[in-house]
């Protein structure tokens, strides 16, 4: 049975349900209708999701929408777009807000909500379990002191006095003559490192691989300074869904994946930045500093 002329489908399709915490899923949506069809997405394309899925999913075009004219005067409209998770879970919850869609001579629009999916998260990372803790083991006695010859018991306590003494002497002159600096406040360090990797980077002082090494190492050090976030112990997946468990807003989580993902490409694919770029993901870490309400 053919569709009729005024009808109108929407579909969801996935390249896949399973995916690891690092990787990402394409994601297909379509509509179809009767012609002239008209699909209107949100300037930012994550209010394409709900408030919830933005927290979890990051979501990326792939290229431009398609418009293809089908039999029956009829139209369907196409957009791929990558998911990639922040967090891991057996059903994360990919689910959409509603999008306005207008189709034939009338152009009237409506509201079109496309039906969530669900993907299995998986980390490589095993749970904590109790069998796996090292035994407490006994107490270890400690070795019996040499007896002490009642006539060298006076000769000791002077030792021991003097040594005290000594100590607290040169303890005293060691802390007169040391002033230990004032701790400088995260974003003052981050701003000089930046200044410091833009300038030696810009005079080819440091090449790509490792400008793009150094960057990803001053952002993972500001937040365990600014936010005693474990960053450089995690992967950037793994970071990235500590800062979503923190509360960390959509956006300011997307901006932080975009550059650590760069970086990360420079690292494990030996894909070097070019100068121009190298400079522009720079200022975009300026930027998301300053952006963070420091």
């Amino acid at each position: 049975m053919k569709d009729q002329p005024g009808e109108l489908f929407h579909t969801v399709s996935l390249t896949s349900d399973k995916i690891a915490l690092s990787g990402s899923t394409q994601l297909t949506l379509a509509i179809e209708g009767s012609a002239p069809l008209r699909v209107e997405l949100p300037k930012d394309v994550e209010k394409l999701l709900t408030r919830e899925s933005a927290t979890v999913w990051h979501i990326k075009p792939l290229g431009d929408a398609k418009l293809l004219a089908i039999e029956g005067g009829r139209e369907r409209w196409e957009q791929t777009f990558r998911l990639s998770p922040f967090v891991p879970g057996e059903k994360v919850t990919i689910a959409f807000a509603p999008i306005k869609v207008a189709m034939g001579a009338a152009l009237n629009p409506q509201d079109v909500t496309f039906p969530s999916k669900e993907v299995r998260v998986q980390t490589a990372i095993a749970e904590a379990k109790s069998e796996d803790a090292r035994p407490v083991t006994s107490i270890e006695e400690l070795p019996k002191l040499p007896t002490v010859h009642s006539e060298s018991t006076a000769w000791w306590f002077l030792a021991v006095l003097g040594a005290i003494f000594a100590s607290v002497l040169i303890f005293a002159l060691i802390r007169k003559s040391r002033r230990k600096p004032e701790p400088v406040p995260p974003d003052v360090w981050a701003a000089k490192e930046l200044d410091k990797l833009e300038r030696d980077h810009a005079l080819e002082r440091i090449a790509g691989l490792q400008a793009a090494d150094r960057l990803a190492a001053i952002l993972r050090e500001y937040i365990e300074r600014r936010h005693g976030l474990s960053a450089s112990k995690h992967t950037t997946p793994e970071l990235l869904g500590e800062c979503v468990r923190a509360k960390w807003p959509a956006v300011r989580i997307g901006a932080l994946r975009e550059v650590l993902e760069r970086c990360d490409r420079a690292k494990f694919a030996n894909e070097a930045p070019h100068l121009d770029e190298m400079l522009a993901l720079i200022g975009r870490s300026r930027a998301w500093l300053v952006a963070g309400g420091l």
